[in-house]
């Protein structure tokens, strides 16, 4: 005959049981709680990479190409240098042509003042008496 006792202890062992299941249900559902946000973690995280990879990607880019843009601004200040340079020197040249041509015309004026100045030899006593 089954005690009271004896009913007690089955009472007990079937709520122990009944706990254990629950927990282990508890366990299982957090488990794949767990295992569903690692998951979505990791979709995360490699996308992550991918927005970051390709943000470097362009950033590289961007910096390559300010550094070509300060190189053709470079090359192209060094060139309107040369040109400046060079047109200076055309402009040189073209001053000290100018001072050689100018001397040369201020002789041939005062050449032509004294030509003007000497007498003709129409002016000449000589040539009023022979006429």
């Amino acid at each position: 005959m089954p005690t009271r006792f004896d009913d007690g202890v089955d009472k007990q062992v079937e709520d122990l049981r009944e706990r254990m299941r629950l927990l282990q249900q508890d366990r299982r559902a957090n488990i794949d709680l767990l295992e569903a946000n690692k998951q979505a973690n990791e979709i995360e995280i490699r996308s992550l990479k991918e927005d970051n990879k390709k943000l470097r990607i362009r950033l590289s880019n961007l910096q390559k190409s300010a550094v070509s843009d300060a190189d053709s601004h470079l090359s192209d200040v060094d060139s309107l240098r040369r040109l400046v340079r060079q047109k200076r020197n055309e402009f040189d040249t073209q001053k000290s042509s100018s001072k050689k041509l100018n001397s040369k015309l201020n002789k041939l004026k005062s050449e032509a003042v004294m030509e003007d100045n000497r007498p003709s030899p129409e002016d000449v006593e000589l040539s009023r008496q022979i006429r």
